[in-house]
């Protein structure tokens, strides 16, 4: 039975404690106490296109669904009108039309709402007709199978990383991240597989004005000419490894999905946690991962070799 709710979940965890520092103050998991964590509560990150005629309703119908899906929990409508400047009639009638289409979902007890199954439904519609999303189905599942781990496929989208895809290990200590879920790429294995295979010039304008990044652990890298040195060693090996560099106790190691460009569309992970992920099993999943990613950029007419991409 698996325990916790949020970004991070463990099932039959022991003492052990894992935290997390999130806006909200220093909130901890254990087997005992299951608690809400999050890394992120940034917007979602859409480029507006230049257009001139908006139609005021339907940008209020997606400001709603952007803050639903921002959340956790269930909002209700006094919530929901003080975050989007709404008037709680006008809000109302939009949240009623959307809940009759699916869209939105109002619990009938608390009367609260949360995202409705439709927005489930378009969103898995998207991944799977994608290119990527069926490249990467059958690919994901082998490498869960042999590696018996929690196996994760995400996107880089600005300074975060977006998961879009995963296949959960079947061992009773395992690691969970929702898909949908975002997480600062500075400090994820998956995020930093991909940074090393971007161009120079981008990384430079994501972190290079930047003072220092934000620290989640101890081992968390803050400067950000530090990071970029580490990028480059990243190019070079094709692997990116999490050191417990976002939660305590939580490691993670990760290759770039790379197109025909050898540009790196994606990453693809194996987690779990750091008891179950010490250097000699890193040692043994890493040619797994790295023929899984070899398969999955092949199938997008990308190098199967990432060292080998030009970059």
């Amino acid at each position: 039975m698996r325990i916790g709710y949020g970004v991070l979940a463990f099932t039959r965890v022991s003492a052990s404690k894992f935290s997390l520092d999130s806006p909200a103050g220093q909130q901890v998991y254990t087997a005992r106490m299951a608690q809400r964590i999050s890394v992120s509560r940034n917007p979602l990150r859409i480029r507006q296109p230049a257009f001139r005629y908006s139609v005021r309703a339907v940008d209020k119908a997606l400001r709603i669904l952007e803050s639903l899906g921002r959340e956790s929990g269930d909002l209700g409508l006094v919530e929901l009108s003080r975050e989007l400047t709404i008037e709680k009639s006008t809000l109302h009638r939009l949240l009623g039309t959307l809940e009759a289409r699916g869209f939105v979902r109002r619990d009938p007890l608390s009367l609260r709402y949360s995202l409705g199954i439709r927005m489930l439904e378009l969103g898995t519609a998207v991944t799977a007709r994608s290119a990527l999303g069926r490249a990467a189905a059958p690919v994901l599942d082998r490498l869960a199978v042999r590696s018996r781990q929690t196996v994760n496929l995400a996107v880089l989208d600005g300074d975060e990383i977006l998961y879009v895809a995963k296949r959960e290990s079947p061992e009773p200590l395992r690691l969970t991240v929702e898909v949908g879920r975002r997480l600062p790429a500075h400090c994820t294995a998956l995020g930093k597989a991909m940074l090393g295979f971007r161009p120079a010039a981008e990384v430079r304008r994501l972190f290079g004005r930047r003072k220092r990044l934000r620290r989640f652990t101890p081992n968390t890298i803050t400067d950000p000419r530090e990071l970029i040195e580490h990028l480059k060693e990243i190019l070079g090996t094709g692997v990116a490894v999490d050191r417990e560099e976002l939660v305590p106790g939580l490691r993670c190691l990760a290759a770039p999905v790379l197109d025909f460009t050898g540009y790196a569309v994606a990453a693809m992970s194996i987690s779990a946690p750091a008891v179950a992920l010490g250097e000699e099993r890193v040692a043994e999943l890493r040619p797994m991962l790295l023929e899984a990613v070899a398969e999955l950029s092949k199938a997008l007419g990308g190098p199967a070799d990432p060292r080998r991409s030009g970059r």
